[in-house]
């Protein structure tokens, strides 16, 4: 059986794929430690509304998950993501991750990647299946 990645020297910010040229939405208690980091990948401020490149979004429940899902996905560019974050199996407040896959399906999006970003949440990256993005035209 093939050995799995190393990704422990990664920091979760890079995990998370966050880049200094992203329009970056963060909601729920992510935690001052994670969110200063993201801010300072991005160099600058999130923002709260129009056109997302990204989303971290920390949730609770399957209804707060769904909330956030349909007021997310309208504003995300077709080459954009989506992290869900959740405690992980075994803590206080565990939502299983594979209940969300159906509610980001539903708008039209599709679960790609899961990352841990601390000892008690972990996340998953739900995006737009690439037979689904728009074609970029390029300036001519």
């Amino acid at each position: 059986m093939p050995e799995r990645p190393d990704y422990s020297h990664r920091t979760v910010v890079q995990k998370l794929g966050v880049r200094s040229d992203t329009r970056l939405e963060v909601a729920g208690n992510v935690g001052p430690t994670l969110r200063r980091e993201v801010k300072e990948a991005l160099g600058r401020g999130f923002v709260r509304s129009g056109h997302l490149d990204g989303a971290i979004v920390v949730v609770e429940s399957l209804e707060e998950a769904r909330k956030a899902l349909d007021r997310i996905r309208p504003r995300l560019d077709d080459r954009g993501y989506v992290w869900i974050v959740t405690r992980k199996r075994g803590s206080d407040g565990y939502l299983d991750q594979m209940t969300l896959v159906p509610l980001a399906r539903r708008l039209a999006l599709i679960d790609n990647k899961t990352c841990s970003i601390d000892s008690e949440r972990s996340g998953i990256r739900f995006v737009v299946p690439r037979a689904l993005r728009r074609t970029r035209r390029s300036a001519a």
